[in-house]
Formats: C-alpha cells, structure tokens, sequence
C-alpha cells in the first residue's frame, strides 16, 4: 500500500507520545495536523476544549473514511504481524489488541466527524487554512521523519514552516524515526537550518516502534 496510512492512534497514545497533561492544556487552542482517524479531537472535545483536526482527507465523507480506516488498519495489522520483533509489546501485548483499539479510535472519530464537522477541518499541511499564531499547540505525529524516504526534505521544511507559522506557542512532531528505527536525518538539518525557533529534542514514555521514544519541541522566540 503505497503513501501514508488513514489510521488512527487512541487518545492515551496521544498522551503518552506528546508528553500532555489533559489539565494542562484543556485551556489551550489546538490543532492536530494530519489528525487522521484518531480519537484524540473527540476526547478533548468531550472535554470542552478548544481543538481543531486538519487532515487532507477531511474532504470525504464519513462513512468513506471509516471504510478506509478499517482496510488500512488491516492491512497494517497484518504487515506488523510479520515484523512484530521489530516493535515493542508494552503499550499493546499484541497486534490485536492493537487493531482493537485502534478500531475503537476509528469509530470514536467517525461519531466525531458527523457531530461536530466545525472541528474538522480539510487543508493540506504544506498550505494550512489557518491565520498566523492561530493556535496555542501543534501536533503532528507520523507523517515527517518517518516517511523521509518518500517525503522529501522541501516537503518537510515547507510543512514545519506551516506548522510554526500558525502556532503562537509549542509545535511537537513524533515520531523522529524512519520505518526502520533510525533518526531520520532530516531532524538535525531543520534544527540547523531553523535557528530563529528553539527546537530541542526530548525522550517521551511511550516507545511502539523501536527506538521511537524521541519527540521534537519546538518553540517560537
């Protein structure tokens, strides 16, 4: 399958790979970009916060993003199935556990979706919809670094330029590995290249891929 998957992580991965506190930033205005099919956005909502979910294919209907959720799922369910030494057991004891969850992340995104369309907005990361300083937090996790050998370094620049240009506070990217645990070069360059922010990297508690336990901060001056 080629190109990134539209799957979705559960909320308390988001919580555990972007080092959050729900407390601590139910106040804040976020945007998760590219949000996918996770449950991140339904939970926050529930919570009365103020988030918002980007994602290129939010132009599709809802019942056509649950159906390619589910095959993605399966699809990459049945691929960790065959590489399952190469990722670490801990948060899931299984890939089926896995893909259960995940599943429930899926349909928890799909209620989402048709409840509360405001929330979820179609945009393309290269060229965000959004205002300068728009948002106080900026996620976004597995699309930059991991797929650095299909993305290239312009796609990359140009999309964590976006991702600066509308926040007015933190942007954190995870993972900062590629498919096969290395870091992805790409990490190093932009923190060289980008010495008008601060950018440091920072160990998170949560590791499903190995070596995947690293997460970038970055803040505007």
């Amino acid at each position: 399958m080629e190109g990134p998957l539209f799957t979705g992580r559960t909320w308390r991965e988001y919580m555990k790979m972007f080092d959050l506190d729900t407390e601590d930033i139910r106040s804040l205005r976020i945007l998760d970009c590219p949000a996918g099919s996770s449950s991140f956005t339904p939970f926050m909502i529930s919570g009365g916060a103020d988030v918002t979910a980007c994602d290129i294919m939010y132009k599709e209907k809802p019942e056509t993003l649950s159906e390619k959720c589910r095959e993605h799922l399966e699809f990459l369910t049945e691929a960790l199935r065959r590489v399952k030494d190469n990722f670490n057991w801990e948060f899931y004891s299984s890939p089926d556990e896995m893909f259960e969850k995940r599943l429930e992340a899926c349909r928890c995104f799909t209620d989402s979706y048709k409840k509360h369309p405001e929330a979820y907005v179609q945009g393309d990361i290269m060229k965000l919809p959004f205002d300068d300083e728009s948002f106080d937090l900026v996620l976004s996790s597995h699309l930059l670094f991991i797929y650095d050998h299909r993305l290239d370094w312009g796609f990359h620049r140009r999309a964590l330029d976006e991702l600066i240009r509308v926040s007015s506070g933190e942007v954190r990217v995870y993972p900062l590995v590629k498919e096969n645990g290395e870091l992805s070069g790409y990490v190093e360059r932009f923190i060289r290249e980008r010495d008008d922010v601060e950018a440091r990297i920072v160990t998170v508690d949560y590791e499903f891929r190995r070596n995947g336990n690293l997460m970038l901060i970055i803040r505007r001056p």
